[in-house]
């Protein structure tokens, strides 16, 4: 029995220039913050600031887009559909356009975060080699599969430029097949995601830890559970609107529903990113409480706390309970 979804439309063109500019502040101030936890710390800014800075533009780039398409009508609009099939319009050429756009921006926006996060983790657990060699590996996937997408998307027409933004019916027929390649992008995402976010557990359950302490530093690399619910949400979207047409004929709504999604991923996790660093800076909040409240500090603040490690003269940072067969590990934060 086939399956049969018709989607909900969005319509809500000022709720979405609303979300569209708190992302535009989110980003910034994440990224602003990270900084601040790495002065506040004193430990030298290394490789995986630099990726988050830099994919914060692409970021950046991507909302630009969004916020354009929606204030112009691409995004929110609606296909005119006759027999069945949406009619060419100068409307759904300028959503091709917004389309290709997004699209090829997106997949350097996604390698670069995600090389971030693999790089914050191969610092933060530098002593141990075969996860420095996994790290290593993942950062080589990462790599080839956004570039590698990148030009996949960027010459899905050839060097056709003008075919990109072609009516739909056209497009289809005579670029790449999209429909599979972005199916293959969609679950590749949402893969990569899942191992990396995954990739550190497996270690800190082998520290010399209490369990609590366990538990506090898993929720703090398992925060990417949020961007692989905006992948899968994406990916689901994607697939009902590209191979249930029959109940999903608006192919500009639909294109609507797939960018929103993208753009939710990818804001969520430029956030993501940028979270496991925050220690020092929620360090100084929670002293800053307890001076304000007179409350003493009748415990330590956890891993991505200050009080729970000793500066060391190398710029890296020690804790005494991160620890394994007898061997302290330097963790940087």
């Amino acid at each position: 029995m086939e399956y049969h979804r018709a989607l909900l439309h969005v319509n809500d063109r000022t709720g979405l220039i609303v979300m569209t500019s708190i992302f535009f502040l989110t980003g910034i101030f994440a990224v602003s913050l990270r900084f601040y936890s790495r002065r506040l710390s004193k430990v030298p800014l290394g490789l995986d600031d630099w990726f988050a800075l830099s994919s914060l533009f692409f970021v950046l780039a991507l909302n630009g887009i969004f916020l354009s398409g929606v204030i112009q009508g691409a995004i929110t609009g609606h296909s005119i559909v006759l027999n069945n099939w949406p009619q060419p319009s100068a409307l759904e050429v300028l959503v091709q356009k917004y389309k290709y756009a997004f699209q090829t921006t997106e997949k350097i926006a996604f390698g670069l975060i995600k090389t971030s996060i693999l790089l914050l983790w191969k610092r933060m657990l530098s002593p141990i080699r075969s996860f420095q060699l996994l790290c290593w590996v993942m950062i080589g996937i990462v790599a080839a599969w956004s570039i590698s997408f990148f030009f996949a998307t960027l010459f899905q027409c050839g060097t056709h430029w003008d075919w990109n933004w072609a009516p739909i019916g056209f497009f289809l027929t005579e670029c790449t097949d999209t429909l599979n390649m972005l199916t293959v992008f969609c679950g590749t995402d949402v893969l990569t995601d899942f191992v990396i976010m995954l990739m550190p557990v497996p270690i800190i359950w082998k520290l010399k830890m209490s369990v609590k302490k366990k538990i506090g530093v898993t929720s703090v690399f398992m925060v990417g559970i949020f961007t692989i619910g905006a992948g899968v949400a994406r990916t689901y979207i994607y697939l009902v609107t590209s191979y249930d047409k029959e109940d999903n004929l608006d192919f500009i709504a639909d294109f609507t529903l797939f960018i929103l999604w993208s753009e939710i991923e990818v804001n969520v996790a430029m956030i993501v990113c940028c979270m496991p660093v925050f220690g020092p800076v929620l360090g100084q909040c929670r002293d800053t409480l307890y001076r304000r409240f007179g409350r003493s500090k009748d415990g330590e603040f956890g891993l991505l706390g200050p009080s729970t490690s000793e500066s060391t003269n190398d710029g890296k940072t020690r804790l005494a309970s991160f620890s394994a067969s007898n061997r302290s590990y330097p963790h940087y934060e």
